[in-house]
């Protein structure tokens, strides 16, 4: 997101490379579901094909490059569900899955409870509260990339849906905790986006 040094930039690839893998243990709640579209230096690529190295477009800093990936399987089981927004809904332009976990920002539109922040990042499971929005269970296994980058960023998938990405000193599976743009639970969220539909006329 901002312009980082060459040192923070060591430091965090030695991080990385000595951090204890006990977070491939917790349940996968966030990151991109392989398919998802993201915009890179030569058009939009199925999350699926990015590589380290390779630059995507991010909401405030342009082209940034990946410095790491994380890839997990999410299993089908009983209980295991995705976010599916459907081309037409919330800026995409198709359909979409996200993880239930996974953060999307939205603009508050001035929303008096955010206290004048622009952006808000909220997980998808409350985007549920619009009936578009439905609860998608996957029949096979489903492999999860989240890109990794020097500081958190935003980018934009299936072209208008702003996704949350993390750094790699905080690494993935772990809710955005010290985030730039504010946070919302569930609930917090559901009734923003409440307040947001009524505000758009929806």
């Amino acid at each position: 997101m901002f312009m980082q040094d060459i040192a923070k930039l060591t430091t965090a690839f030695t991080k990385v490379a000595t951090r204890p893998r006990s977070i491939q243990s917790l349940p996968v709640t966030t990151g991109l579901v392989a398919g998802t579209l993201v915009e890179t230096v030569s058009g939009w690529a199925d999350v699926a094909t990015l590589r380290i190295g390779d630059a995507v477009q991010t909401l405030d800093g342009g082209l940034t490059r990946i410095l790491g990936l994380d890839r997990r399987t999410l299993r089908p089981e009983p209980e295991t569900s995705l976010i599916r927004i459907p081309g037409g809904c919330h800026d995409a332009c198709s359909d979409i899955l996200l993880m239930p976990g996974q953060h999307v920002l939205k603009d508050t539109l001035d929303d008096p409870t955010c206290h004048g922040a622009p952006f808000v990042l909220l997980p998808a499971f409350a985007m549920t509260i619009d009936l578009m929005i439905t609860r998608h269970f996957p029949e096979a296994a489903v492999e999860v990339i989240t890109p990794l980058f020097a500081d958190e960023e935003i980018i934009f998938a299936n072209s208008g849906v702003l996704l949350h990405c993390p750094g790699v000193i905080d690494g993935a599976g772990r809710p955005p905790v010290n985030s730039f743009f504010p946070r919302m639970d569930s609930v917090d969220a559901r009734a923003f986006l409440t307040r947001r539909a009524v505000r758009l006329g929806m």
